[in-house]
């Protein structure tokens, strides 16, 4: 019998259970992820809210009760490897042990503390889909999982936090910018990330959906304007690039589909990006950008807008007190300078840095000023990556470019 604090659900009406809300329930299982092993990625996920007991016990059908000591947060999520515990606040994690959740059939769970008991059947699974409960009922939503999250949309009480509803807003600024879903071998597929806001993004609360885990660990970000790279083996993608100042992040991303897939990058339990490819997309072995649909090659930059970074034509970027535009984000040794003309109401402190940020170069362009600057990048940068800086104040950009013979 399942129980709403001690009261049996048969005669608690739902205003009654609300108030006695802070039992341990079932609140979402997520038994069958299409990306990785049911090993690394299914879990069961309890709310505790305020409730204090001593002890929690599980149950999953028949199997050996799995006790812990009471978890001290606001949920408790079962998993196989404690590396696979989110690191949101106030989350908690037990392991399930040799349990396996199913795939392809019903399945009965009881978790209970003191004189709190739930029992739950979860419902048939559907591939690469978490079975998510609906309020305090016995129904269930099939969704894109939430671990370690409240689902607003189905859980009653949960309140929005205020920060994370303004970086919400923002969340639509971090964009897929780049695939890779059939590189040349030996290098592993990857996928590049492009913050195109003024302001900081936590990793923590994005993720691919359905693929792998969260971006970062509470207090990563990616900065304004600043590009990652992502993919499951960040190790030989380094070595394949040959690029020693891009940032990388390791994720279980699982394969990407050479022929024809899609890929979601998620906020949260909302989708901030997504893009499709198929044959006809590019040919293997190549990647592309989701926005022009052509094969690119850039890792770690921006090309300008419609084209490709060998494109040569003119980027022009306005970017908090300044507006500037770049000749160029590829440069000859034996080619044309780099030009860059800055337009502001400001001083603007314009650099160069080489590829370990050490200031090469430096200028005042003065408030005001309509005209081209040279940036002597054939002096005093070698072949390779570099970066042009931008500042006003505390405010800085910076643009990476590339240093060919």
């Amino acid at each position: 019998m399942k129980k709403c604090g001690i009261v049996p659900v048969a005669v608690c009406g739902m205003a009654f259970c609300a108030s006695a809300f802070s039992c341990p329930m079932f609140v979402e299982f997520f038994p069958d992820p299409k990306t990785v092993s049911d090993q690394e990625g299914e879990f069961v996920e309890i709310r505790l809210d305020d409730f204090r007991s001593d002890s929690l016990y599980v149950r999953f059908e028949s199997k050996e009760i799995l006790a812990f000591a009471w978890p001290k947060a606001e949920r408790f999520v079962l998993v196989h490897d404690v590396s696979q515990c989110p690191s949101h606040k106030d989350v908690m994690c037990g392991l399930l042990g040799k349990i396996s959740l199913p795939n392809s059939r019903e399945s009965i769970w009881k978790v209970w503390a003191g004189s709190c008991m739930d029992s739950v059947t979860v419902p048939q699974p559907k591939p690469g889909k978490a079975v998510q409960r609906i309020g305090l009922t016995d129904e269930w939503a099939f969704v894109t999982e939430t671990l370690g999250y409240g689902n607003p949309e189905y859980e009653l009480g949960i309140e929005e936090d205020p920060f994370l509803e303004s970086i919400a807003k923002l969340a639509k600024s971090l964009q897929i910018t780049e695939i890779h879903h059939c590189p040349e071998e030996p290098m592993p597929e990857w996928v590049e990330l492009y913050n195109a806001s003024q302001s900081p993004l936590p990793l923590d609360a994005f993720r691919f959906c359905d693929r792998g885990g969260a971006l970062g660990n509470v207090g990563d970000s990616i900065r304004p304007y600043q590009t990652i790279l992502v993919s499951k083996d960040t190790s030989a993608l380094r070595l394949a690039l040959g690029i020693p100042d891009i940032r990388l992040i390791q994720v279980a991303l699982g394969y990407l589909n050479n022929s024809e897939g899609s890929l979601s990058l998620c906020f949260h339990n909302g989708v901030a990006d997504s893009v499709s490819w198929s044959k006809a997309t590019v040919p293997c072995p190549s990647g592309f950008n989701p926005r022009t649909r052509k094969r690119e090659f850039t890792p770690g930059y921006q090309p300008q807008s419609g084209q490709g970074i060998d494109a040569g034509a003119v980027r022009e970027v306005q970017s908090g007190p300044v507006v500037y535009k770049l000749s160029s984000r590829v440069v000859s040794k034996k080619g044309a300078p780099l030009r860059v003309r800055v337009e502001s109401e400001f001083n603007v402190n314009l650099s160069l840095l080489d590829s370990a940020g050490r200031r090469m170069w430096n200028v005042l362009v003065p408030a005001n000023a309509n005209e081209w600057v040279k940036v002597p990048v054939q002096e005093n940068l070698g072949i390779g990556v570099g970066y042009v800086t931008l500042s006003v104040g505390d405010f800085e950009d910076v643009v990476g470019i590339l240093v060919r013979p």
